[in-house]
Order: C-alpha cells, then sequence, then structure tokens
C-alpha cells in the first residue's frame, strides 16, 4: 500500500467484516507525529486472537490464506519510528491505531482520506460513519448521517452529491492543513476553523 489512505480502507473493512454498525476514523496530525485510529462497535475478538493479527500468515478470511493488512500496517507505523496498537472499545468493538513520525523518509504520503471515507460511506449506507481530523491549526468532523439529515437524503452516494461532499472535506482539509509538509501560508483562511479542544 503506498498511502496512509489504503491502510485506513482496509481496517475499516475489517470493520465491516465484523459486524460493525458504527465505525469512527480519526486522523490527527502534530508537529512531530501523524496518527490515525479507527474505532468499531463490531463483534471484537479475544487476546489471543488481537496478539495473532500482526502475523501475516494468520486471517479470518476463508478466501486466503495470508492476512497482510495489519503486518503491514504495522511494518510501514515502525519503519517511521512509530507503531500500531489494537485493543478493546469498551465491552463490544476495537481500536486500532497506528502512529507514524513525520518528516521520517519513509513516512507514506496521506493520500485521498476523503475519497477513502466517501467510498465507505456511499458502499455501506447502513453503517453509521464518522470522520474526525485534527491538526494544530484546528478540527474537522463529518458523519454520514449528518449529510443525509441536513441534505434529507437516504445515502451519501451519487455522482453529484459525492463529487460535493469530497470537495466539502477537501476544502476543510486543506484548511487545517492536514497532511500537508510544506504548504504556503494560509493562515488568513483558517479563521473558519475553531481552536482544536
Amino acid at each position: 500500500m503506498k498511502e496512509i489512505a489504503l491502510h485506513i480502507l482496509d481496517i475499516a473493512e475489517n470493520s465491516i467484516a465484523a459486524g460493525a454498525s458504527r465505525i469512527g476514523i480519526s486522523v490527527n496530525e502534530t508537529d512531530r507525529l501523524l496518527r490515525f485510529s479507527i474505532t468499531d462497535n463490531g463483534c471484537g475478538m479475544d487476546r489471543a486472537m488481537r496478539e495473532q493479527l500482526t502475523d501475516p500468515f494468520f486471517t479470518t478470511r476463508t478466501t486466503r490464506r495470508v492476512g497482510m493488512g495489519i503486518p503491514l500496517l504495522q511494518q510501514h507505523a515502525e519503519m517511521t519510528g512509530g507503531g500500531i496498537t489494537i485493543r478493546p472499545a469498551g465491552e463490544k468493538g476495537m481500536v486500532v491505531e497506528a502512529v507514524f513520525r513525520r518528516g521520517h523518509p519513509d513516512l507514506q504520503p496521506l493520500g485521498d482520506l476523503e475519497g477513502c471515507w466517501l467510498l465507505l460511506a456511499s458502499s455501506n449506507p447502513e453503517i453509521e460513519w464518522s470522520l474526525e481530523c485534527m491538526t494544530t491549526l484546528g478540527r474537522f468532523a463529518i458523519s454520514n448521517r449528518e449529510i443525509m439529515e441536513v441534505l434529507e437524503v437516504d445515502h451519501v452516494g451519487g455522482n453529484e452529491l459525492t463529487a460535493q461532499v469530497k470537495e466539502l472535506i477537501r476544502h476543510n482539509l486543506e484548511l487545517i492543513q492536514l497532511g500537508r509538509e510544506l504548504m504556503e501560508n494560509k493562515l488568513d483562511r483558517i479563521n473558519f476553523i475553531g481552536p482544536v479542544k
């Protein structure tokens, strides 16, 4: 996988397979770290299974004999001096978190985060999807339920709606400069974003 967004897509697909009805994606970027987490309310897993997840020869899928998603994510995070954690999310569900050190030459680009989230939300409208992104410049959050409620639609799919929502997300990610190592000074546009809480 060449982009962090593709890792997010892969891990979110695991949450779908676990029967989650609510999946939250969070991306937090500081001066030193890029961190993402995926939290779901799926069936979860026991400690023994969690310990096997980083083994590429372990998978719960019946269509193939290897499971490269988590081990590959772990490798890419560790190459930057970061790592991953996998833990229960309360009584039900899981949290997968990956941390990457910014500025490291092995850090992959963030990629098309807005396209990834929209693909998941439009392909799985029965699931409640949220996206929260935070940098030192501000915070942006959106959910498919919020979009459907405000626009009075059944799902976030459809070419015109998808394009508009993708542009909305992209614009807000640019405002908080998520995933940008070097960017021209756009602080005069940041007044639309509140302070980080």
